[in-house]
């Protein structure tokens, strides 16, 4: 049995979507001119998403459209309206970041399938099987994951797994990236990235007060994915949907890409040893690249992964030069690919014109020949020559979706009945649609010419340039009867525009079923459940809570009693629960310890959850909850610690009320929205009960399995971390002088921060009046005195300001003025940048 399997293209404009259905693609996705992730492509508005979903579905090719942005408050019901206008337009699936808005979209359209998209960062079973309980019918793997993990969750869970094979890279992972709104307003989660990974940088060392020697200044730049020989093992994990990525790319990218792609697939589903020759590689090469890796699809790292050459299209290496004739003007080249006329160079001056081969002028050239080009400048004798327009590859590309060519033709069966006095009735059928059309007037006897059978084939199988052609046919016909030409024509016409109309509707499958059910019986378990209560009302309490990864910064927590206490290293929380448990004897402290478990915790990091498991005799009674950041952990948690509360972390990306109730359903103790959410936004939420708020801390602008201070130092082995990693000593310098330190876990997993800390001890009682009433600090670097300086004048003002009680380290009135030199003092005493963050900013 054939398995089947999806080729998926990226369209940014109706002629790439031309170049994907021609190609042999089996879905497209592409965004509207709202809510896309893609803001700067090209894109649909309503009128051309119609005709995209017309076109796309008469050839059998399905319309995926991207919505997988997140959702501000203020933008919710023009969201509802859209999502309204796709389903009535016959779009077969949505691609969704915002978890409240797929809520949403659930419960109004039951029936309207939704993808879980790669910025909902599921990279674990756990995660899956979570968007599989919540009504997705599909989920998009984080690029992070190689064959065997994704071969895992395709095992165990029922849901559709699509992942890219082909196209750019992210070196953070999607959906956690932070960076372009840190460094401006752009946000990465709201589909405007302004590509901050593909600027210069330098790596610099702290301790040594140096900077690293590196080869090439785009240290954050990844190298393209390219998979085409590697789909037969991708096909035989088990993979759905062959992903490949470039909404901004010209049509002819995804023409050639498609192509090959389709050549590659077909081969292995066939069995039939399709060879994947150098030309199909070579075209790929020529069409985009930034280097070429398999990606950690299969298990690549480090260099293997980057490009720090350039960021930009690297092109097919085609020779060396050899010598400049400065007199003639004139560029001797030694080919190892071929050359044509109009094909573009790296080394600049314009598209190839004359090539001269000896005293013959040629348009094209073959690998292995010396020739020369007419070029206007001196080129080095040994230059590497790259070709990054192939005109020849191009034109090929292009003829594929010309207008009026139809190279997909979909086998259709036919019937006609002709009989004497009555109307004659063709009938055409695919595999899912029949269009049917009914003569004008009753068949007669010939009077001079009968009808053939040979006649009515004939007519009927022409169909043109339409998608379609006759397979098989049945044809019924009395003897010596006739009917004219012209309405066999018609009705073939008609036929087929009924056949048209009826692809062009989508058969929706009723999906709402599960979600229901799920949902159901996790609210049984919360209500019998008696310690988590669903959105209960109480009284606003003005709550501080910190996040810390060292005992040291435990330690100063502990010392203030402040409220919660979200620790974040598992390595050090044996350690971390023992300090706990002497405070809570001795001090009677009043601190809650909630365990932060970590934002990646993917298929072979079982240790996370080996350990908590080991926690569950003699710690638990010590752990008032679990803060999560991802929805695997949510099902985690729910499986296994039920009596525990549930703490919602700013991963999970909260902007809008939707998403609130869904977490509020789910029993969630308190909610810390987006970091990217405005004073603005906020304000507009409803209902701000248990919303918690990042008053102070350097923000986590990415998190990456790419690891900048072991491949850039040349220190790291794969059996030996860099010692130097554990230090945190390295950072990378932009290009305006903004350091950004670099933070390393036990997994070589590398955290970048920003250089500028947010610091809204100003801005608490603003907050207080909008309705936030739970604050925390995030802490990174902070030694033990740092900490509590920072937390004492977090706590003091509160304490004065808010709640009205004793103070904790002086009696001088918090005030403005007090504020601001006890921020000086903190600015000079540990050399600090504060900003106020996002919270008087709007994101794009």
């Amino acid at each position: 049995m054939k398995k089947k399997v999806e080729l998926l293209a990226p369209v940014g404009s109706f002629e790439s979507l031309k170049a994907a259905v021609q190609n042999g693609a089996n879905a497209v996705y592409l965004g509207g001119t709202i809510f896309s992730a893609r803001a700067s492509a090209a894109n649909f508005d309503k009128e051309n998403l119609i005709e995209a979903v017309k076109y796309s579905h008469i050839r059998n090719c399905k319309v995926f459209v991207t919505v997988n942005t997140l959702i501000k408050e203020s933008e919710k019901e023009e969201f509802v309206e859209y999502i309204k206008f796709l389903y009535e337009a016959n779009v077969d699936a949505l691609i969704l970041q915002d978890i409240g808005m797929a809520k949403s979209i659930r419960e109004r359209w039951p029936n309207f399938e939704i993808h879980a998209s790669t910025q909902m960062v599921a990279h674990s079973l756990k995660d899956a099987k979570f968007l599989e309980d919540m009504g997705f019918s599909r989920v998009v793997l984080a690029r992070e994951l190689n064959i065997e993990e994704i071969s895992y969750i395709v095992k165990n869970t029922n849901v559709d797994i699509e992942v890219f094979v082909h196209g750019a890279l992210c070196v953070g992972y999607s959906g956690q990236c932070l960076m372009s709104t840190s460094i401006g307003t752009r946000s990465g989660n709201r589909g405007r990235c302004a590509q901050p990974c593909r600027k210069k940088y330098k790596l610099y060392d702290s301790e040594e007060k140096e900077y690293i020697n590196t080869k090439g200044e785009y240290l954050l730049s990844p190298r393209d994915l390219n998979s085409i020989e590697n789909v037969e093992e991708l096909i035989k994990s088990g993979i759905y949907s062959f992903k490949i990525e470039g909404r901004m790319k010209k049509p002819e990218y995804v023409a050639t890409v498609v192509n090959r792609y389709r050549k590659a697939m077909d081969s292995s589903i066939n069995n039939s040893n399709y060879p994947i020759v150098q030309k199909d590689i070579d075209d790929l090469f020529s069409i985009f690249n930034r280097k070429f890796t398999q990606g950690y699809l299969f298990n690549k790292c480090g260099a293997d992964i980057m490009n720090a050459d350039k960021p930009n299209n690297r092109g097919l290496y085609i020779g060396k030069a050899l010598i400049y004739d400065n007199k003639r003007k004139r560029l001797k080249i030694k080919l190892e690919k071929d050359l044509n006329k109009g094909d573009g160079l790296n080394i600049g001056g314009g598209d190839v014109g004359r090539i001269i081969d000896g005293k013959n002028i040629k348009t094209s050239a073959r690998a292995g020949q010396t020739i020369e080009i007419d070029f206007p400048r001196y080129i080095k004798s040994g230059t590497d020559i790259y070709k990054t327009n192939d005109s020849e590859l191009l034109n090929e590309a292009r003829k594929t979706y010309q207008e009026g060519k139809e190279l997909i033709k979909i086998p259709l069966d036919a019937k006609i009945d002709v009989n004497l006095n009555k109307k004659a009735k063709l009938i055409f059928r695919d595999n899912e649609n029949i269009g049917q059309a009914i003569s004008k007037s009753v068949v007669e006897k010939a009077i001079k010419v009968e009808l053939s059978s040979e006649k009515l084939l004939s007519q009927i199988s022409k169909l043109g340039n339409t998608p379609f052609e006759i397979d098989n046919i049945n044809i019924e016909l009395d003897k010596g009867v006739s009917m004219p030409i012209s309405q066999i024509n018609e009705m073939r016409r008609v036929a087929i525009e009924e056949l048209y109309k009826e692809k062009i509707k989508i058969k929706r499958k009723h999906v709402y079923d599960k979600f229901i059910e799920y949902k159901n019986d996790l609210n049984r378990e919360l209500i019998d459940n008696k310690n988590i209560v669903i959105c209960k009302e109480d009284n606003k309490e003005n709550i501080l809570s910190v996040s810390c990864w060292t005992i040291d910064q435990l330690k100063a927590s502990l010392d203030l009693d402040l409220d919660n206490i979200y620790f974040r290293e598992p390595s050090l929380l044996i350690q971390a629960l023992n300090l706990f448990k002497v405070y809570k004897e001795k001090n009677k402290i009043h601190s809650k310890f909630i365990i932060y478990l970590p934002r990646i915790v993917r298929n072979e990091n079982t240790y996370v959850y080996s350990l908590l498991d080991n926690l569950r005799y003699e710690y638990m009674d010590l752990i008032d909850g679990f803060r999560v950041s991802n929805y695997g952990q949510i099902k985690y948690f729910k499986d296994n610690f039920r009596g525990k509360n549930l703490y919602i972390s700013s991963w999970l990306n909260i902007l809008n009320s939707e998403s609130i109730a869904f977490y509020k359903e789910l029993g969630a103790k308190n909610i810390c929205i987006s970091q990217e959410a405005s004073a603005n936004q906020i304000s507009m939420l409803k209902d701000k009960d248990k919303l918690e708020y990042i008053v102070y801390g350097n923000t986590e602008m990415m998190i990456s399995e790419y690891c900048p201070m072991g491949v850039l130092t040349k220190l790291c082995k794969k059996d030996k971390r860099d010692s130097k990693c554990n230090k945190s000593i390295y950072s990378l310098e932009s290009e305006d002088g903004q350091k950004f330190r670099l933070k390393q876990d036990e997994n070589c997993r590398t955290t970048i921060y920003a250089q500028e800390c947010v610091n809204l001890i100003e801005d608490i009682k603003y907050l207080n009046n909008m309705g936030i009433s739970n604050y925390e600090i995030s802490l990174s670097f902070e030694s033990y005195n740092e900490s509590y300086d920072i937390l004492a004048l977090y706590k003091n003002f509160i304490d004065d300001e808010l709640k009205n009680s004793k103070k904790v380290i002086n009696n001088d009135k918090y005030n403005k003025l007090n504020i601001d030199i006890q921020l000086k003092k903190l600015t000079t005493k540990y050399n600090k940048i504060y900003n106020s963050g996002h919270l008087y900013k709007e994101i794009d």
